[in-house]
């Protein structure tokens, strides 16, 4: 799944509103952009130590990879949990009555 086409569909379906309300889309959609894209990067750093210690790189210890993958672990799995949590946010607010 590519960061940019998040982005960029939070954008195309912000609709014509005035000028606060769509800096603060934009502001948070950048901040979700920047947020993927750090755990995505965790993830391909980790992806890579375990790359480079499988081609036995003696640089890249066992305990360094073990860091890392977890590290990418939890910040997948935290990730996982907010979507979860915008996801019930989202359906509380579409069952409120107006």
């Amino acid at each position: 799944m590519a960061i940019d086409k998040i982005g960029s569909a939070l954008t195309q379906n912000v609709n014509k509103t005035s000028t606060p309300q769509k800096a603060v889309t934009d502001a948070f959609g950048n901040y979700l952009k920047e947020a993927l894209g750090s755990v995505n990067q965790t993830q391909f750093d980790a992806d890579e130590m375990r790359v480079k210690m499988a081609l036995k790189d003696p640089d890249i210890e066992l305990h360094d990879v073990t860091i890392a993958l977890e590290k990418a672990s939890i910040a997948l799995n935290v990730t996982l949990a907010i979507k979860d949590r915008l996801i019930e946010g989202y359906k509380e607010i579409m069952r409120m009555q107006v």
